[in-house]
């Protein structure tokens, strides 16, 4: 099982690397609502960026919720229902 839900994520990393927009479609398919960025203070700890150009003070935080019932689509099978047993009498005699 661990390794069928390695090689779907694998699967996804490869495809969304080789076409930009199945990738785009692939995150849309996670994503459950909206993602908030929201510019920070640098921590110390978080060194900045190395290169040329303008060096922030700002990094982002994100937000958003997610889901991972399609990645696990087709590899669990569970039912939404629950026998009752347990909870009260079921029968009325």
């Amino acid at each position: 099982m661990k390794e069928t839900v390695r090689a779907r994520i694998e699967k996804w990393r490869s495809l969304a690397r080789e076409n930009v927009s199945e990738g785009r479609r692939l995150i849309r398919s996670v994503i459950e609502d909206r993602i908030v960025f929201r510019p920070v203070p640098r921590p110390p700890q978080i060194p900045p960026p190395k290169g040329p150009g303008r060096k922030s003070g700002l990094i982002y935080e994100f937000e958003g919720t997610t889901t991972l019932t399609r990645v696990f689509a087709d590899l669990i099978s569970a039912s939404r229902l629950v026998a009752p047993t347990g909870f009260g009498p079921v029968f009325q005699p």
